[in-house]
């Protein structure tokens, strides 16, 4: 299976092609470190005059995830020789790249042909994390962009898997952020996929603005599943999202989530070919779960298609993507399921246990109606909520009434900051 239609693999077919140019005898491989070696030698010369900042970030960034990769390999016992290989294809790749445009900051700032690589150090576990990202062509840093983010499938557990892909060309005119999803690893709240995906979008505001109606999540395969997961606990945060070759697992109709996915639009693509026997069934769990909360979904079933899309097929996801912009709808319910995602448009049930670990608590929601200026909430199984009439939250402004479970909570010039009410 491959990784994903969005970020696809460096091959070894590209690796060989740069022996030729180089005159390598294919037969005679040379080892990863010989080839660090020049990695690293072109990196440092471009370094002395590498500029603006996040140039030179992404250099530093491409340095540290060579080098530690391939350190990584002394250490590996069984599928040495393997890895050993993939490693080198992915090095010999980077390398071409380093050698044209990918060595000249004006492809990734101006031209918007090449994603920036940008290594941070994850809060859940220290570790070093990457993640690619796309600015549009002439990136505005004053200017408030859209965000697509794209989440790959199973692949190489190698992170130099994604680098390599940071040079294959790019386009669009959203910002486009590509998470390294730890390769095979689980969706989990913890240390695993999740985490690295809230992560990377936080380093992005750090240097870009983004417009916060108008962010779109998409996911091939394994990747599709985690759209998943994470949209039914975070769907005021999306204008839209899709799924491609995707499972339901992560978050099965049981969870008694979808009510949740009431308002966001959602884009379903499958490949009538493809030969992973529970694609199809999954595609329609999919439908019937979104049309069963009045949510309708796009399908759309390429024929002669396998389990990857082709390259229209990721265009026509973007283009449906971007007709949509977020609203907060006046009427809408959220169940909580975990620790971390508590509700959605400034309405939230804290944690009754918050020092405990995992979910410890019975699972608790609410259902809101929104008529003018008067806000009406019944929640369920809940000693508290939160809300926040402000901008942050349901964005009330002048006078608000506040009415919990039937009794009048508050009534006034809506606060800024949010209110907790014992229930």
């Amino acid at each position: 299976m491959t990784r994903t239609v969005f970020l696809r693999t460096a091959s070894l077919v590209a690796a060989a092609s740069a022996n030729r140019i180089s005159g390598q005898n294919a037969s005679e491989p040379e080892s990863p470190e010989t080839v660090l070696a020049r990695i690293r030698s072109r990196i440092e010369a471009l370094l002395r005059t590498a500029e603006p900042g996040l140039y030179v970030r992404h250099l530093k960034s491409v340095l540290a995830l060579c080098e530690e990769e391939s350190l990584k390999l002394q250490f590996l016992g069984t599928g040495r020789d393997e890895k050993t290989k993939e490693l080198l294809a992915y090095l010999k790749s980077i390398e071409t790249h380093l050698k044209g445009d990918g060595g000249r900051a004006q492809a990734f700032l101006l031209d918007g042909r090449r994603a920036l690589l940008l290594a941070r150090i994850s809060r859940s576990d220290g570790t070093l994390q990457p993640y690619a990202v796309t600015l549009p062509p002439r990136w505005d840093a004053n200017r408030a962009y859209p965000l697509l983010v794209e989440l790959h499938g199973r692949g190489s557990d190698l992170s130099l898997g994604l680098m390599s892909d940071t040079f294959l060309p790019r386009e669009g005119e959203a910002i486009t952020l590509c998470p390294w999803l730890r390769g095979n690893g689980t969706w989990r709240e913890d240390n695993g996929s999740e985490p690295d995906i809230w992560e990377a979008i936080d380093d992005l505001k750090s240097f870009a603005k983004l417009d916060p109606d108008r962010w779109y999540i998409c996911g091939h395969s394994w990747g599709g599943d985690d759209v998943w997961a994470i949209v039914q606990r975070t769907p005021d945060l999306w204008a839209a999202a899709a799924i491609m070759s995707g499972h339901p697992g992560s978050a099965p109709a049981e969870l008694g989530l979808l009510p949740n996915l009431r308002h966001t639009p959602f884009y379903l693509w499958l490949g009538d070919q493809d030969p992973i026997p529970n694609r199809k069934p999954a595609l329609q769990q999919f439908r019937d779960g979104l049309t069963g909360v009045g949510n309708r979904p796009t399908v759309v079933v390429a024929t002669g298609v396998g389990h990857n899309p082709r390259r229209q097929d990721g265009a026509a996801l973007k283009d449906w993507l971007f007709e949509h912009v977020r609203r907060r709808p006046s009427h809408f319910s959220f169940v909580v399921d975990t620790p971390k995602h508590r509700g959605i448009w400034g309405i939230s049930i804290p944690q009754k246990y918050p020092l405990a670990y995992g979910n410890a608590e019975p699972r608790v929601g609410f259902e809101c109606w929104i008529e003018g200026s008067t806000i009406r909430i019944q929640t369920s199984d809940a000693k508290h909520v939160a809300v926040d009439l402000g901008p942050a939250g349901l964005n009330i402004s002048g006078t608000a009434t506040l009415i919990v479970n039937g009794k009048t909570r508050f009534s006034g010039t809506a606060p800024q900051k949010a209110l907790t009410l014992d229930l």
